[in-house]
């Protein structure tokens, strides 16, 4: 049996099952496709993370080696990517954000953002790669979705690691830029002291503003 971590980037989930089937099976990729009634073509393009298989095209490879693939349910951890962006969603239109004004919503929005942030600089490498290898859904406002894949990717360049792919997705880009602060005098500081994957996103934000309170 192999699970099924139904991870986003389902090409490489699928990638990595197929590859540990023809490893544990001792097969070459003609002799699978033969096994499992497939064209070689199909096994090798979703080898090379070309192509995401469906479920049903997956479970007929596994089970022509006498495997099964599995689905299990885990409950997100409360800081990832995806529970962040469910919660400014929910801050900034949903019962949470019923009753009060546009900018206790974003408040509440911003406290989500801050505490993915300070959850990604306590965790490990492995643990980085729990809370944000899942891709968040989008926020319906560029702006958050740019700021969440922004404050992912600062934190990966400050261990030194790879940010997700997700965060380079085009709709995580906001233009034209917007400025954390609604007050005019302070942009000319949060341009100086933004850091450079928030600018890259399209948003300007000091680091004293992203601190915990």
């Amino acid at each position: 049996m192999i699970w099924y971590h139904g991870h986003v980037d389902g090409k490489a989930e699928a990638s990595a099952i197929l590859r540990q089937l023809r490893r544990d099976s001792g097969l070459t990729q003609r002799d699978l496709a033969a096994k499992a009634g497939v064209p070689q073509s199909t096994i090798a393009e979703v080898e090379v993370g070309q192509r995401e298989p469906s479920l049903t095209l997956l479970s007929r490879i596994a089970e022509s080696v006498g495997q099964s693939i599995a689905i299990r349910l885990a409950p997100l951890p409360r800081n990832s990517a995806v529970a962040t962006a469910n919660t400014i969603k929910d801050r900034l239109y949903g019962d949470a954000g019923e009753g009060v004004s546009p900018d206790i919503r974003e408040d509440g929005a911003l406290r989500a953002v801050i505490d993915l942030k300070d959850a990604l600089r306590r965790s490990s490498h492995e643990g980085f790669d729990v809370l944000t290898c899942q891709a968040p859904g989008l926020v319906g406002d560029t702006r958050w979705d740019a700021f969440l894949a922004a404050i992912v990717e600062d934190e990966a360049a400050r261990k030194a690691i790879s940010p997700p792919r997700w965060t380079n997705d085009t709709s995580r880009f906001n233009r034209p830029f917007w400025y954390l602060s609604k007050s005019p005098r302070f942009h000319t500081w949060e341009i100086a002291n933004s850091p450079g994957a928030l600018i890259r996103h399209g948003m300007f934000a000091a680091e004293e503003e992203l601190e915990s309170v």
